[in-house]
C-alpha cells in the first residue's frame, strides 16, 4: 500500500511540474516562503477538484515537510541566541520532525542550565528512546519526575523505555503513577501517547508482573 501512494505522489510531482510555469517549479527553483504557498495552493486547487485523489494530499504534505525543513534551516543560525523558551520550542520542532541528534544537542544545554526544569529532561528522554538508547533514555525520565513528582508524559515514557529495558516492575510503578496524574497537567505537542497504546502497554505490564487487574 505504502509503495503504491509513493508511485502514485511521484506520477502527479511529475504531471504538475510538467507545465513551466508551474507554481511547483518555482517554489523548487526558489523556496521562500511566498512561492510555498503558492505551491501549497496550487496542490490545494488540484485536490478540490478530485477529494479522493491522495497523491495531492500526499504532495501537499511533501511540500510542508520541504518547507519545514527549509526554515529550520533558517533559524539554526539563530538558535544559541534564542531565549530559554524559544530554544526549547525549537528543539521540540526538531523532535517533531525526527532529527533526534539535534534535538538532543539543545535538549542537553537546557539541562545544563535549567536542571531543575522538568520538560526538556522528558523531551530528551523522548528522543533518546526513539533511537533506541533506552539506558540514556532512562537517566533523562528518571530527573523529569525527580524535578516534576507530577509530570505525567514523563512516567509514562519511563514506564516505556523501563519495558524495553525489561525493568518490568518499576515500569508498572511509573506506568501507575501516570494514571493517577492529571495528563493535561503538561502540555506536550509531540508524540502524544494514545491511551489505547497505553492500557496495551498497562496489560502487558500486568501479565509480565503475573498481576491481573482489579
Amino acid at each position: 500500500m505504502k509503495h503504491i501512494a509513493l508511485v502514485m505522489l511521484i506520477l502527479t510531482a511529475f504531471c504538475l511540474l510538467q507545465a513551466q510555469d508551474s507554481p511547483l517549479n518555482s517554489y523548487l527553483e526558489n523556496p521562500n516562503s511566498a512561492t510555498f504557498e503558492a505551491a501549497y495552493n496550487f496542490v490545494g486547487e488540484q485536490l478540490a477538484s478530485d477529494s479522493t485523489a491522495i497523491s495531492y494530499r500526499l504532495l501537499q504534505a511533501q511540500l510542508a515537510a520541504m518547507e519545514a525543513s527549509r526554515l529550520i534551516d533558517e533559524v539554526t543560525p539563530q538558535a544559541p541566541a534564542l531565549d530559554a523558551s524559544g530554544k526549547f520550542q525549537f528543539a521540540n520542532l526538531l523532535l517533531s520532525l525526527n532529527r533526534f541528534d539535534d534535538a538532543i544537542g539543545y535538549y542537553n544545554e537546557l539541562n545544563r542550565d535549567f536542571p531543575a526544569w522538568s520538560c526538556p529532561w522528558r523531551h530528551k528522554g523522548t528522543a533518546l528512546y526513539n533511537l533506541k538508547q533506552y539506558k540514556d533514555a532512562e537517566k533523562s525520565l528518571q530527573q523529569a519526575v525527580q524535578t516534576n513528582a507530577e509530570h505525567y508524559d514523563a512516567y509514562i515514557w519511563l514506564a516505556k523505555t523501563q519495558y524495553q529495558l525489561k525493568k518490568y516492575k518499576p515500569a508498572l510503578k511509573n506506568l501507575e503513577t501516570a494514571l493517577t496524574l492529571n495528563p493535561e497537567a503538561e502540555e506536550s505537542m509531540d508524540e502524544a501517547v494514545s491511551e489505547e497504546s497505553i492500557r496495551a502497554l498497562h496489560d502487558e505490564l500486568l501479565k509480565k508482573n503475573h498481576k491481573s487487574r482489579p
